[in-house]
């Protein structure tokens, strides 16, 4: 597909960073729509009228939500589903580092609730409504999944999610309602949490594909190491610091990208630019790296299909309750 005037796409984490600059490359290909999923209103408005002004395109519309909360995902889906616009792409961006342990109102720790909750919730009613067919659906991965970066950086993933017996719980299944709502397991550590819930990202596409994929495709994709982005806007103490250290020196030590390489990732798997790309897979930078061209990754623990098809489980039960 070259003309682009008929298609529309919906970009979650819309008002900032990737998100922002995604909906710009969108537009910028010639899209005759682009959803906005911001927080709150003033968010996408603004938004809106910076990307309107950018791009020249008066393409972009906005959808309130706070994908961290089952209720308000529920909601803005409800809102997509009535506005009966098909979805050509739709990039599932939102998301943070945390810092602290804090749960949403649905008791599920946040880094995991608006990493996956939400885009579980309107991925999986826009399907059911028909609105997904022949799209291809993006969910922002990273590198910490590998678990092969420098161990001095604290992301390490926790046992479980290499399929190892785990503190969080007895079987695979306890261990991950466990972890999603941080309820058993070792102290609370931001930086494992959020690499472990990327495992959980890598997990869901290839899960969903099996699902889903006769008529939808799914990728996971990091953006690589992108220093200006307000992903890291919770994050305290010392990797607060290695964040803003990295933020002055990285792009000369292979830790840094500009936000437009990063989102440009998503853009390119979402239409085959570059690929062929396969419905199902983790696409990141090389091993051991944080920037540069993607490949496809398949660890063991990314690919276990036992661990994948639980975790989509353990989430359609975390969503329904």
């Amino acid at each position: 597909m070259s003309d682009f005037s008929t298609a529309a796409a919906l970009v979650t984490g819309a008002n900032s960073g990737l998100g922002f600059e995604a909906a710009a490359q969108l537009a910028e290909m010639g899209y005759g729509s682009v959803t906005l999923a911001c927080r709150t209103q003033d968010k996408a408005d603004t938004a809106a009228r910076e990307l309107a002004a950018r791009t020249g395109a008066d393409v972009f519309d906005t959808l309130v939500v706070d994908v961290g909360v089952i209720e308000s995902s529920r909601k803005a889906a409800a809102e997509l589903v009535n506005r009966g616009r098909a979805y050509d792409v739709a990039l599932l961006n939102a998301g943070m580092v945390p810092s602290r342990l804090d749960r949403t109102v649905d008791g599920i720790e946040v880094c995991f609730a608006s990493s996956l909750v939400g885009h579980h919730v309107i991925t999986t009613e826009l399907l059911e409504a028909g609105l997904l067919d022949d799209a291809s659906v993006v969910l922002v991965g990273s590198e910490v999944a590998n678990d092969d970066l420098p161990r001095f950086m604290g992301m390490s993933v926790y046992d479980f999610a290499l399929g190892e017996p785990s503190d969080f719980g007895a079987t695979p299944a306890e261990a991950m309602r466990n972890f999603a709502t941080a309820t058993a397991g070792p102290a609370y550590n931001g930086q494992r949490q959020y690499s472990t819930t990327k495992v959980f990202s890598a997990w869901w596409s290839a899960a969903m594909a099996r699902r889903h994929g006769r008529s939808t495709r799914f990728f996971t994709v990091s953006p690589g190491a992108n220093m200006g982005t307000a992903a890291d806007r919770n994050a305290r103490g010392p990797f607060k610091v290695m964040i803003a250290v990295m933020g002055k020196v990285g792009k000369y030590v292979g830790m840094d990208q500009p936000v437009p390489v990063g989102a440009k990732r998503y853009v390119d798997v979402a239409h085959g630019v570059g690929g062929p790309y396969e419905s199902g897979a983790t696409y990141t930078s090389r091993p051991k790296k944080m920037v540069g061209p993607i490949v496809r990754r398949d660890p063991a623990h990314l690919m276990d299909t036992d661990l994948q098809d639980t975790a989509l489980r353990v989430l359609d039960e975390l969503v329904t309750v």
